[in-house]
């Protein structure tokens, strides 16, 4: 199943252009178009046999894919809602907005839609998140393939799974691909025993599955060419008893009736295996006499095949092909069912890849991905027979270890996996040296499940990154409180947020020309009930670790803005604020959307919003250039962060939509002493200039520096000389004064 990217790329840039020349408004809900029950019921009714199919196969479906929650829906070749089924929360959320059955799904109503395009495109397309043109639907993400619904090809619609942004993947599209070619040969096999019944086996070579008529000696009398291509026999051949269908035979003969049976059969000839569904009656007399048996072929490969896909693709990673987190439990949960009844060893390895987010984010997740595969080549490489390799998820590897003979063999492992690490990866014109952090947990006996044997692994991962990474930690148990703290501390930020323990400092930045302020960066603090004012350094990495710095971000996003919109309201002049984006701020699907909410929400200028990024949150260029860009239309300002330490491409640096540069404060500190360091601001700030950006230098803490900085031409600074970060009441007294 191969898409064209460029072709759904294409599809959505177009299809949001016919949005906008209609008029239409991506915030107004459309006008529910219905048909009447009574033409619903019409098109229902003619297609029960095909929903009998599609009911077997999604519940299938629901069973493989249950860590997920989604709508399967069904829709004819108009667009209309013909079924919807799946999570009931999703589901009385979509009959609150009036979607349900009977509905007209079309681009003129709901916008740019992956229904839509399926049925003019007639090829499957995922369409995510805000590449929805209407706003309501821009928290789900939709995945549809087109289906018919006979085999004539009269008969079309659509199969989507429907679930929440948050769970996308191109997995689900490629699962739902396989699931309706499934249905399809189920349709077109049930349409075709429908005729075989019709006609009664009449014509028995027009068949399109194996008919095989056989005497009461076992011998064949009639077949038909498929039966012999399937089996390999030939008329007059006496089926034995040892055959793929001899002992059934022998029951046929008995008066015995089978139907639908599945059986393996290999031809006798050329050795080839079919799955079949066998159906074996007797045949009598009129007298009543028996007088041999009829037996049917149908081959099922296909679906067969299809099935075994939808189960592998449900247990193992569509990425690296290593079984998954629901094989590996499936895995670990026998392996110490056996261990607790006949005993054994038994160890579990949890690896984290080291730095691998920071790459992710900033080169990209297509090299991520990348270098995940290599990251898999390599251990496959290394481990031994009794080691078993499974990828959890993101950057987490486990491996089972079974039958080890004693921990000796386990350090050699883990001290083989550090050693794999040392050799660098090389992602196109980047080297990285990348390490792992391993936590070993040890079979004791008579486990009470596989939670405890992963968690003491995972606490002994943790400490392995407090260690310093790039190691491997065993696990013991002065370790559990180190486990507790973590969870606690992830517990207390979400709570901190909840009951606004966080706050803004202000540090001011001045004009090296007028010696005026000129704006300010807001810095978070934490003012923890037990510890006092914490410092970013001590929240953000762990926030960042845990997965939870955009809440941090969405707090300062919003509290720079009100504070803005206060000063405005009290009367001051209008001053500058800049914050800090992380890179899962700045990387995020909906980073843009947030921006333009709370500068509506505040009623600010734009102009006086300022986001600072680092240079390596931008070397996946083109797209940091398309989220730069779109911020820039909004109309706020982008600063370069920590400039002179990162990895940009300073060829990169003209294409960026920026406005300002900020000199890293490694620079500033030595430049009155440091030659090296004085010439190389004063090459960034004629490199700025060049490119009409303005030049701020940070950590500015003296006279004779400001000065410096001001005969090299730097247009703004920022430091402990003119101030510290200051609480609201202390910058707020500041800016009156200058007023």
């Amino acid at each position: 199943m191969n898409i064209p990217k460029d072709d759904v790329s294409h599809y959505i840039i177009e299809s949001q252009k016919r949005c906008e020349m209609m008029g239409m408004d991506p915030q107004q809900f459309p006008t529910a178009k219905y048909i009447s029950q009574e033409k619903l019921n019409s098109k229902l009714s003619k297609l029960t046999r095909t929903f009998e199919v599609l009911d077997f196969f999604s519940n299938k479906l629901f069973q493989m894919v249950e860590d997920i929650p989604f709508l399967l829906i069904v829709t004819d070749e108009e667009g209309t809602l013909l079924d919807i089924k799946g999570d009931d929360k999703l589901n009385k959320n979509f009959e609150k907005l009036g979607i349900r059955p009977g509905i007209k799904c079309t681009e003129e109503d709901y916008g740019t839609n992956a229904i839509t395009y399926a049925l003019t495109g007639n090829q499957p397309v995922q369409v995510v998140g805000l590449q929805h043109y209407k706003t309501f639907l821009q928290g789900i993400a939709c995945y549809t393939v087109p289906l018919t619904f006979e085999s004539t090809g009269f008969k079309t619609g659509t199969l989507t799974i429907i679930t929440l942004v948050e769970y996308q993947s191109p997995l689900l599209l490629t699962m739902l691909y396989t699931v309706v070619n499934s249905i399809e040969r189920e349709i077109l096999l049930k349409e075709t025993n429908t005729r075989l019944n019709i006609l009664n086996q009449v014509v028995i070579k027009s068949s399109k599955n194996g008919i095989i008529e056989i005497d009461k000696t076992g011998k064949i009398t009639e077949m038909n060419e498929v039966a012999q291509s399937l089996t390999g026999f030939g008329k007059n051949t006496v089926i034995d008893e040892k055959s793929f269908f001899g002992s059934y035979l022998k029951w046929i003969l008995q008066g015995r009736d089978f139907a639908n049976v599945e059986i393996k059969i290999i031809n006798e000839v050329t050795g080839k295996q079919t799955i079949t569904l066998f159906d074996g009656i007797p045949l009598y007399k009129s007298s009543g006499e028996l007088i041999g048996a009829f037996a049917q072929l149908k081959d099922i490969t296909e679906r067969h095949n299809a099935k075994e896909q939808i189960r592998y693709l449900a247990f193992h990673d569509d990425l690296t092909g290593l079984p998954n987190r629901r094989s590996f439990q499936q895995s670990l949960n026998g392996t110490l069912s056996n261990l607790n009844k006949s005993g054994g060893t038994l160890s579990l390895f949890l690896l984290d890849l080291d730095r691998f987010k920071f790459i992710n984010d900033t080169l990209g997740h297509e090299k991520g991905d990348w270098l995940l595969i290599e990251v898999t080549k390599r251990l496959r490489h290394f481990l031994p027979d009794n080691a078993e390799l499974f990828r959890m998820g993101g950057d987490e590897f486990t491996i089972l270890l079974r039958n080890y003979e004693d921990q000796d063999e386990v350090i050699s492992i883990a001290e083989g996996i550090i050693e794999l690490f040392q050799r660098s990866f090389v992602i196109e014109s980047y080297e990285f040296h990348m390490s792992t952090s391993i936590g070993i947990s040890i079979y004791q006996g008579r486990e009470n499940g596989a939670i405890p044997l992963f968690r003491r692994a995972d606490t002994a991962m943790y400490r392995a990154k407090e260690m310093g990474k790039n190691n491997y930690v065993m696990y013991d148990s002065n370790m559990e409180h180190r486990f507790f703290e973590k969870l606690t501390f992830e517990q207390q930020l979400r709570q901190a947020i909840r009951q606004n323990e966080f706050e803004l400092y202000y540090q001011p930045q001045y004009s090296l020309c007028t010696q005026e302020i000129i704006g300010l960066e807001a810095l978070i603090r934490w003012n923890h009930p037990k510890f006092g004012l914490i410092m970013p350094n001590d929240i953000i990495p762990l926030a960042e670790e845990l997965g939870i710095a955009t809440l941090l971000g969405d707090f300062v996003l919003q509290k720079a803005c009100e504070q803005l919109s206060h000063w405005k309201e009290c009367g001051l002049q209008p001053v500058k604020v800049a914050i800090n984006l992380s890179p899962q701020d700045f990387l995020s699907h909906t980073i843009v959307e947030k921006v333009q909410h709370s500068l509506n929400q505040s009623k600010i200028e734009p102009k006086f919003l300022e986001l600072e990024i680092t240079e390596s949150m931008a070397m996946d260029v083109s797209n940091a250039i398309s989220i730069m860009k779109e911020l820039n239309q909004i109309g706020v300002q982008i600063a370069i962060d920590d400039f002179g330490k990162g990895f940009s491409s300073l060829n990169y640096l003209k294409n960026f939509p920026i406005q300002r540069l900020k000199i890293d404060r490694s620079f500033v500190n030595d430049i009155l002493a440091n030659q090296n360091d004085a010439k190389i601001i004063n090459a960034i700030i004629h490199l700025a200039h060049t490119l009409n950006l303005e030049v701020i230098a940070e950590g500015v803490e003296t006279k004779e520096q400001a000065e410096f900085l001001s005969s090299l031409k730097c247009d703004e600074a920022q430091g402990y000389f003119y101030g510290k970060p200051m609480p609201l009441s202390d910058i707020e007294k500041l800016l009156f004064k200058w007023e």
